[in-house]
Order: structure tokens, then C-alpha cells, then sequence
């Protein structure tokens, strides 16, 4: 088997979530943790699996011919001839697909069952259920702090979300002291508005068809609780001296009435 890249990012769609094609992208790390899967565990399931899918011959989409630059692949299922484009292909029909591979049949999936076919549904919750037992178990005052219920695979989603949003804002802010400043560079030019702004990146990696959908993660990478303090802070002036809402607002709209005797 070829040596991962060291990174990787490819199409997919008919199994992202509506049905919409999203680019997929897998980080070094990703990859390197892939590979040593495929060298050890991945090959004891295939081999393991081999006589049992080639039982099952006539039940699965035997794979003949892969075309890299277009994407699709050619093969035979219930003896017929079909060609799929890879990234519409559904996940029922990814769940079956094989080919000839080092131990005979062989899933084209990267994750397998110990029956040899890519898992299920029902299998990928119970792998999420077992993980979320051994975080728990393992967890203490060193670990970051565990949701209150178990996770869903959906919130994989959310976390890269927000850690790349997080990431890209420190991006652009770099090392200018002045907020103001910060915020009127971000905004010279619309071009570089639309190409490098964080919220825009992020919906694009993610698929949404508006930015809006994306701005639901703005709740959670500010903490505007603090703002709201200092503003307060700022109209009132003497912490220790009451003030109105009345007086708050006349300070704010520079509304109040000058000293008696004042030019």
C-alpha cells in the first residue's frame, strides 16, 4: 500500500449532510494515525473477511476500473454493469462496494467492520457510545472539561467550526495593539473582506449556502458579557456613585446639562 500524503482533501456529497458537496479536508496528523491503521489493524480485517465476501460476490458492487481524474468508477452488480460518479455515490451503496484487492475482495473504505465491509449506522454508534465511555472513565482534573451529555458525531462538526473561526480571527489580528486600527485594516478593501474574512472562510468549509448559517457560532467565540461591563463602567463614571437609566442614557447621548454658572 502507497504512503499517505501528508495531507489530503477530496469531495464528497451524497453522503454529507443534505446531500450538498463539501470539500473534506484531512490534516497530517489525521493522516499519519490513517496510516498506521491501514498497516496493522485494517489488513487483519481484510484478510479475515476475504472468503466471507466472496460469498457474498453476487450481492456486492464489484469494482473494475477507477478513473482518478474524473472520479467515477466502473463494475458489476447483481450482474449488471454500473458507473458511479464516487462522491454522489449513498451510503448504502459505498457500504457495498469492493474490490480485488491483496486477500481477494476488498471494501474501498478506509474503516472497516470485522465482516469486511465499511460499518454500518448502527455500528458507528456504538463506536461513538464506546469512546464516550472511555473518555469518561479516563477523565480527571487534567482533562478538558467533558460535556454534560455524550457527544454526537454531528458536534465534531461544531468543534472544528469554532477552532477554526477562533484560529483565523487571532490571524488577522495579529499583533496590533490598537482594536481600532485592527477592525479598519480588516475593512480596506471589499475584496479582501469577502477572500479573508474569517466568518466567510469558515462557511465556506463548511457548505452553508448562506453566511448567515454561520453566524450562530459567533455566540460562542465572544464573550461580550465583558464589553457590556466596561461600557456600563464607562457611562457611569464613579463606581461607588448610583446612577439612573436615565442619567446612563444623558451621558451616553452627551445630553447632559452643563454646572449652573458654566460657560
Amino acid at each position: 500500500m502507497d504512503r499517505y500524503a501528508d495531507e489530503a482533501e477530496f469531495n464528497v456529497q451524497a453522503c454529507a449532510k443534505y446531500g450538498k458537496e463539501r470539500g473534506i479536508f484531512v490534516p497530517e496528523q489525521a493522516m499519519r494515525t490513517v496510516e498506521t491503521y491501514c498497516l496493522l489493524e485494517r489488513r487483519e480485517f481484510t484478510a479475515a473477511a476475504a472468503r466471507r465476501l466472496e460469498r457474498r460476490h453476487r450481492e456486492l458492487f464489484v469494482v473494475s476500473r477507477v478513473e482518478p481524474e474524473t472520479g467515477r468508477i466502473h463494475g458489476t452488480i447483481d450482474g449488471s454493469h454500473q458507473v458511479f460518479s464516487m462522491q454522489a455515490m449513498p451510503p448504502k451503496l459505498r457500504r457495498i462496494t469492493v474490490w480485488e484487492g491483496e486477500f481477494g475482495l476488498e471494501a474501498m473504505a478506509v474503516f472497516l467492520c470485522r465482516g469486511g465491509l465499511m460499518p454500518g449506522a448502527d455500528s458507528w454508534k456504538r463506536y461513538r457510545h464506546a469512546a464516550w465511555r472511555r473518555m469518561v472513565a479516563l477523565a480527571n482534573e487534567t482533562t478538558p472539561r467533558l460535556p454534560a451529555k455524550g457527544w454526537r458525531w454531528h458536534d465534531l462538526r461544531h468543534t472544528y467550526a469554532l477552532q477554526l473561526l477562533t484560529y483565523l480571527e487571532q490571524q488577522m489580528d495579529g499583533a496590533e495593539p490598537d482594536l481600532t486600527a485592527r477592525r479598519r485594516r480588516h475593512r480596506s478593501y471589499v475584496s479582501g473582506h469577502i477572500r479573508y474574512n474569517p466568518l466567510l472562510i469558515v462557511s465556506r468549509r463548511l457548505g452553508h449556502s448562506s453566511p448567515e448559517t454561520t453566524y450562530a457560532y459567533l455566540e460562542y467565540t465572544d464573550d461580550l458579557v465583558h464589553e457590556y461591563e466596561a461600557a456600563f463602567a464607562g457611562w457611569l463614571g464613579d463606581p461607588d456613585e448610583e446612577a439612573t437609566y436615565a442619567q446612563i442614557a444623558a451621558r451616553a447621548f452627551h445630553l447632559e446639562k452643563s454646572p449652573a454658572g458654566a460657560n
